[in-house]
């Protein structure tokens, strides 16, 4: 996605303190934290900065669904804030000073083989001059000035390899850490799946290649959530988001993806899977959340059960990536509709 415009518009006093008390009164409605970072996305979306923004909170709030902070974090990493990837640019910055070490030594390589080459041209035009007149002092010495020369371009030889084997083992560190990076940038930290940037391009994939494969998408949201969080705390809201986390992977094959999708939504991508064995995968996950019973390990504290609602959507010949997770949302409603703790495909309900 190309980088999007992260400027603020200039605005005289008074219009600023009337989006800044918009952009308080959208964070306090919704419950989310007035830090810097969620008050920024506030203020961009009061202000209409950024189009794609707006349309995705707006979009959410006319499907009857609420912000949260989590929503607030993804936004501002992929609209707002200004250097996501100061991290890469650091690692580019160090690979930029490796090529000019390892051009330096090249260069260093190149003016020794030259000056090797010169000197071995001066003593072969000394050995034609010699004749048989000429002493043994003589001969040794341009002997000697061969000998020199050659041993300086080994050294130089040597020098290089060296340079060459630290260079390429600095390289591999960095592509290493170029990896974690990448890695870290399409994860999500609290459960380790995919993250809704890693989705659009992987989607997308999927959209553009095999058109004509079956193609599903599971969509889950863990029903009652805030009660949970504002129950036992969000250390306990978390861990129950890793363990559906870790429900979802289980369930799913190499070829599928599973993704964090919201605070407490996730969706899973299923290649090569028609709308039956969707369903199927989708009601292992819900029977299986359904079964989960977590305790505390400090106290022995065990959580009241909790249970998750899926939709699924199968790809039709005329879907766009956007008609295929909203319908995939749809069917998600109306199992939270229909009293949740159950599948909807496609608009029918799984018993």
């Amino acid at each position: 996605m190309p980088a999007a415009d992260t400027r603020q518009p200039n605005h005289d006093f008074a219009e600023a303190k009337s989006l800044a008390e918009r952009s308080f009164e959208l964070l306090i409605a919704h419950r989310i934290a007035p830090t810097p970072q969620h008050y920024a996305v506030a203020y961009a979306y009061a202000s209409g900065a950024n189009a794609e923004l707006r349309a995705t909170i707006d979009q959410r709030l006319r499907a009857g669904r609420g912000l949260d902070a989590f929503l607030f974090g993804e936004l501002h990493e992929r609209f707002v804030a200004i250097d996501p990837y100061r991290n890469l640019r650091g690692v580019g910055g160090n690979l930029q000073q490796l090529v000019e070490s390892l051009a330096h030594s090249v260069g260093e390589a190149g003016a020794g083989a030259a000056e090797f080459g010169r000197a071995l041209e001066a003593g072969l035009g000394h050995l034609d001059d010699l004749d048989a007149d000429s002493g043994a002092q003589a001969i040794e010495q341009v002997v000697v000035r061969l000998v020199d020369a050659t041993r300086s371009a080994a050294q130089q030889n040597d020098k290089l390899q060296q340079q060459l084997q630290s260079t390429l083992a600095e390289t591999e560190a960095l592509r290493g850490e170029l990896e974690q990076q990448r890695q870290a940038a399409l994860h999500d930290p609290l459960t380790g799946l995919l993250n809704r940037r890693a989705l659009d391009a992987q989607l997308d994939e999927l959209m553009a290649v095999e058109s004509d494969a079956p193609l599903s998408v599971l969509m889950v949201d863990i029903d009652h959530f805030k009660r949970i969080n504002d129950t036992y705390g969000h250390a306990l809201g978390d861990a129950v988001i890793r363990n559906v986390a870790d429900v979802i992977r289980k369930c799913i094959r190499g070829a599928d993806r599973a993704v964090r999708y919201g605070g407490e939504e996730f969706l899973v991508l299923l290649p090569h899977t028609g709308e039956e064995g969707a369903a199927q995968v989708a009601e292992n996950i819900r029977s299986r959340i359904h079964s989960l019973r977590l305790v505390r390990k400090r106290d022995n504290f065990m959580l009241e059960p909790f249970t998750a609602s899926l939709g699924v959507a199968t790809r039709l010949s005329e879907d766009t990536r956007e008609t295929l997770l909203q319908r995939a949302d749809v069917a998600l409603y109306a199992s939270k509709g229909g009293g949740r703790n159950r599948v909807t495909v496609g608009g029918r309900t799984v018993p």
